[in-house]
């Protein structure tokens, strides 16, 4: 990998583990640790990307999904997108601006005073657009950019699949757009909506739901340039169906995340993409026949929306999880396991998992080539 991709950042490093030297063997690093793969990272990059670039829809990375910049920068260095990234919190937002992004979509509302001010003070140096779904949003954020001389793109969050944000397609948000374009010191870029992941094996029914769910945007979007306003973005759709909704006419584009490194939400209905990112742990304890102890548990796992998988062990699963322990289920292939040995685990949730390590282990042939930190972890607000 190229130098700006690089290895651990200099400094403090008595409030973080040593990176060992480039070049160790991945099982010489201590777990446990959050390792990508390089090979398989390219691989999914080029995957999306390639679909994309020949096409009017473009694919911005949902940064979220990983929160490392070294990572954003090898997907839009890929091609085939807007050429900025999406992120969630406006603490997301400082980090990727403060790491040199300058076109930024916050897909998410910002309502207090404090957070209005910093938006509008990241606006000085980087291309900012933010969601709205209501009239009283919109007047604090034109009060606020007014008096810090910026102008903020501003999109018309639309509430469809997913039950969370959004005001209503159709006329509520035709309504909200002229509202947005007629605010001093707004500009209005279009509309999004997340309609929330839709996994099924199924391409029929992921083409159906993905038009059930989107069609309403589009059918809104024709509604708003008929009031005489200029739609520059409809930001729907994800990993989950990214072929799909990139090829929709209107569409521009396609906010996916969870492809880069792929996790085990997603493996089985994604069979074009390779799991990237996996925690190897150690095995630390045999008490008893059957009974596999691993120092990765729910600390080191994320484990809030389910358990990881154990990779490269057939038939053997992680049966439960405790602050710092895993423990395996019974199977033939876990009675072959010894103390010392490392077991590989597929989060089921990359985005979760990322945030609680403060770098990534970047390895190639099973061997380190580089340290990322992981800079927006832990940026909810």
């Amino acid at each position: 990998m190229g130098a700006e991709y690089g290895a651990a950042e200099e400094g403090s490093l008595m409030e973080r583990p040593i990176p060992k030297p480039v070049g160790t063997p991945v099982e010489q690093l201590d777990s446990p640790a959050m390792v990508v793969d390089l090979t398989n990272l390219e691989h999914n990059i080029d995957v999306v990307h390639s679909f994309f670039l020949q096409r009017e829809a473009k694919v911005r990375p949902h940064v979220e999904a990983h929160l490392c910049p070294a990572i954003a920068r090898m997907q839009l260095e890929a091609g085939g997108t807007p050429g900025g990234v999406s992120v969630t919190t406006l603490g997301q937002a400082e980090v990727f601006a403060g790491h040199g992004f300058d076109d930024i979509f916050l897909a998410n509302e910002i309502i207090t005073a404090s957070k209005i001010q910093k938006l509008c003070a990241l606006a000085k140096t980087a291309t900012m657009t933010v969601a709205v779904d209501s009239p009283a949003n919109v007047e604090a954020l034109s009060e606020a950019s007014q008096a810090r001389r910026v102008t903020l793109r501003v999109v018309v969050d639309i509430h469809t699949g997913l039950d969370r944000c959004g005001v209503d397609p159709g006329r509520p948000a035709v309504e909200l757009a002229r509202a947005v374009a007629k605010a001093e010191g707004l500009l209005f870029a279009g509309l999004m909506t997340c309609e929330g992941t839709l996994l099924t094996s199924s391409q029929e029914e992921l083409v159906a739901e993905s038009r059930r769910w989107i069609q309403p945007v589009l059918d809104t979007r024709e509604m708003v340039e008929k009031e005489g306003l200029v739609v520059e973005i409809v930001s729907v759709g994800g990993t989950h169906n990214y072929e799909v909704v990139g090829a929709m006419s209107g569409v521009t584009e396609v906010p996916a995340g969870a492809y880069a490194l792929l996790d085990q939400r997603y493996a089985s209905h994604r069979p074009q993409l390779k799991p990237a990112a996996r925690v190897m742990s150690t095995v630390t304890s045999r008490p008893e026949s059957g009974t596999v102890i691993i120092d990765a548990g729910q600390k080191a796992v994320g484990t809030d929306t389910g358990l990881p998988a154990v990779d490269s062990i057939a038939g053997t699963s992680v049966a439960r999880m405790s602050a710092e322990h895993g423990i395996l289920g019974q199977s033939e292939a876990v009675d072959q396991l010894a103390v010392g040995d490392k077991v590989w685990l597929v989060p089921w949730d990359t985005a979760n998992c990322l945030n609680v390590y403060d770098q990534v282990n970047a390895v190639r042939n099973g061997k380190l080539e580089a340290v990322w930190d992981v800079a927006a972890r832990g940026r909810y607000r």
